[in-house]
């Protein structure tokens, strides 16, 4: 067995491991945990789609918050109103350096955006183009500085970054590459928050199920194996993480934010383990509800109330007046939806942000794919931590307006 393949089985079965730790009993109670402080919930409880009803509880509706992780195509309407029922405001952030229309068009829209700061902040990105020709890191710092003079507050770099870019000789480059440390130090002395998507979740490596046919990502072009057969053969998931790590390392002056909960979701032990050994990094929940429903429920918890200060809260949501999820179909960029439509997006938005809240506020059963979870219940001094304190505090300047 080569080490890369011992690499890839030693992460399924630490993968499997962890699922373990949920047990569904053939009369259909859900055990969350194990042993004696095991909680048995019954089989009849909410969906969690259906989130809670206005006025449920206002209190928790009305504290500020702040959903870190947005990508937002341009105002509309039904977007303010659901900041405004629920006090909150939206970090949309630029990706896909690769595709440079589309950073193009992702950036000028966010540059609107900005002019309302009671509704919207944003993190810009760059591109690739040239990356080892003479004066790239030089543009690539005034495209950033460009966008810091137009309130961008934060640079995002996204999964092609290990994925997809590729050095002189065709290999992946990893974000732990040192021709990234002038950009990185450029960001850290402008103040700024790197937000790091690096590698994706685990089950990416472990199958072709029906989590990858629901990725847009995985599916462009000549179908599934277009992208997923470019990378799964040649870089494992923990070599990415180990590099993440490694760029951690060597930039302590600089704040970052792993997205998606750093890509480890999947497991809480891995989620804390780094944020002990990195103080400069926090993490932040978008793409990671479900998972964290995955395991013990005690166990999450205790994740949240021992690193308060340091977990965020996103959702990872897309929305805007054009018909296409944050442009990725350039070609209806010009577009607007019906409407019916604006409504659907409005109604779709406003139970997933009351679905969110009632898992991390709330202590109700919530179903999850044929079993049932609860909520965390977590403190209103930890919830107001979590839905903007720590925006605030790890994304200077993201609370103007708001």
């Amino acid at each position: 067995m080569t080490d890369r393949s011992r690499s890839t089985s030693d992460t399924r079965r630490s993968f499997l491991r962890k699922l373990s730790s949920i047990t569904v009993c053939a009369a259909g109670t859900v055990i969350v945990g194990k042993g004696a402080g095991a909680t048995h919930l019954p089989e009849t409880a909410p969906d969690r789609k259906k989130g809670l009803h206005a006025g449920e509880w206002p209190a928790i509706e009305s504290f500020k918050k702040i959903d870190i992780h947005t990508h937002i195509s341009t105002d509309a309407d039904y977007l303010r109103e659901v900041m405004e029922a629920l006090n909150l405001k939206m970090f949309t952030i630029c990706n896909e350096g690769l595709k440079v229309d589309r950073l193009a068009a992702q950036v000028e829209a966010a540059k609107e955006l900005a002019a309302h700061p009671r509704y919207y902040a944003w993190a810009t990105t760059f591109g690739f183009d040239g990356m080892y020709d003479a004066g790239w890191h030089d543009q690539v710092i005034a495209f950033l500085r460009d966008g810091f003079e137009h309130d961008a507050l934060a640079v995002k770099i996204w999964k092609e970054i290990g994925m997809e870019v590729r050095d002189r000789e065709g290999r992946l480059v990893q974000v732990d590459d040192p021709h990234f440390d002038p950009i990185l130090a450029y960001v850290a002395s402008e103040g700024k928050t790197l937000f790091s998507h690096t590698g994706d979740p685990v089950h990416r490596w472990l199958s072709f199920g029906p989590e990858l046919e629901r990725d847009g990502w995985y599916r462009e072009g000549a179908g599934l194996d277009n992208r997923v057969g470019r990378f799964r053969g040649e870089i494992a998931y923990d070599a990415m993480m180990l590099a993440r790590d490694r760029m951690l390392h060597r930039h302590p002056e600089l704040r970052v934010v792993g997205c998606h909960l750093g890509s480890m979701a999947f497991d809480v032990d891995l989620v804390a383990d780094r944020l002990d050994r990195f103080p400069n990094l926090a993490v932040e929940t978008s793409s990671a509800t479900g998972a964290l429903m995955d395991q013990a429920r005690e166990k999450v918890r205790s994740l949240f109330l021992r690193y308060q200060d340091r977990i965020l809260y996103g959702a990872d949501i897309s929305g805007g007046v054009v018909p296409t999820p944050y442009l990725i179909d350039m070609s209806r960029l010009h577009e607007r939806k019906t409407p019916a439509e604006l409504d659907s997006s409005k109604q779709a938005l406003m139970r997933r942000y009351r679905a969110d809240l009632a898992y991390y506020a709330t202590d109700r059963p919530i179903s999850r794919r044929g079993y049932v979870v609860r909520g965390l219940a977590l403190s209103e001094a930890v919830l107001n931590k979590i839905f903007y304190e720590n925006a605030v505090r790890w994304v200077p300047g993201i609370d103007q307006g708001h």
